[in-house]
């Protein structure tokens, strides 16, 4: 190379070299702290190993609503999906090999779930589509009124799904009745601890009612979002007991090596083994 180097040019020269001559580790370690550096600096990171890439890595959040931006650098989980997945592990060692459902699929741990469980079944729900049918690759199916037939699956996976269901009492129902003995119900809602559950929609004869001002989470398959019609809290056992005869375990799991945020409980639904 003739002439000086511009400003800027060696210190890019470097960062080139410095890569060749790492290893593939070493170099992923260098390209994360200089991407992240800023929030290195700020202290907005944690290293520890994720359940969903299951390898060493660095969470990084760049807000302090960490339940959707703490996010592993490598495969971009979230901790309510690394949540459920570490349930899985720990209550179900074996789901790779069972038959599992979900409701609602979306993001790196339905994809993780969709990659090693052969017998993994996903399903969205479009209402202009006949419940049953296939649609872009996926099963259309209402979560209050499945199509399967009786003890079916071994597990149902339904992540932030239950607080945007009309008549929830018929979903627990319904998943309770599709489990096969000694299956169980995996599932996330934003749980208000200390709190009466908030209904904020309900749908009438006349249509969509509205008892609080409406709000929206993100959708999978829609840009618009979907409605919140339920806030759940401290009644939510209860609820599913008296619905679906099903008994209830909480996880409540919190580890700043990558499982932390707020809302962050998983729940566990088991049905009786005969």
């Amino acid at each position: 190379m003739h002439g000086a180097l511009r400003d800027g040019q060696e210190n890019a020269i470097i960062w080139h070299l410095l890569r060749l001559a790492l290893p593939a580790q070493a170099r992923f370690w260098l390209r994360t702290v200089h991407s992240h550096r800023r929030l290195i600096a700020r202290g907005r990171f944690n290293l520890g190993h994720c359940v969903i890439c299951e390898r060493r890595t660095m969470f990084v959040w760049k807000e302090s609503y960490l339940r959707n931006h703490y996010q592993c650098v490598r495969c971009g989980s979230l901790p309510r999906w690394r949540a459920v997945i570490h349930v899985l592990n720990r209550c179900y060692p074996d789901w790779r090999g069972l038959h599992i459902f979900e409701s609602s699929p979306g993001g790196t741990g339905s994809e993780k779930l969709k990659a090693e469980c052969a017998r993994y079944v996903p399903s969205h729900f479009w209402p202009n589509r006949e419940l049953g049918t296939v649609f872009e690759g996926i099963r259309c199916e209402d979560l209050t009124r499945l199509t399967y037939p009786d003890e079916t699956f071994d597990l149902v996976v339904t992540q932030d799904v239950l607080e945007h269901v009309f008549h929830p009492e018929r979903a627990f129902s319904e998943v309770a009745r599709i489990l096969r003995p000694g299956g169980g119900h995996v599932f996330t809602v934003p749980l208000f601890r200390g709190r009466k559950t908030l209904v904020r929609a309900e749908m009438t004869p006349a249509g969509l009612h509205h008892l609080a001002p409406p709000d929206y989470h993100g959708n999978p398959i829609s840009h618009e979002g979907t409605l919140v019609v339920t806030e759940w809290g401290d009644e939510l056992i209860d609820f599913i007991r008296y619905h679906s005869h099903l008994d209830t375990d909480v996880y409540d799991i919190q580890d700043r090596l990558g499982l932390d945020g707020q809302f962050r409980d998983v729940f566990v639904s088991r049905k009786p083994a005969r």
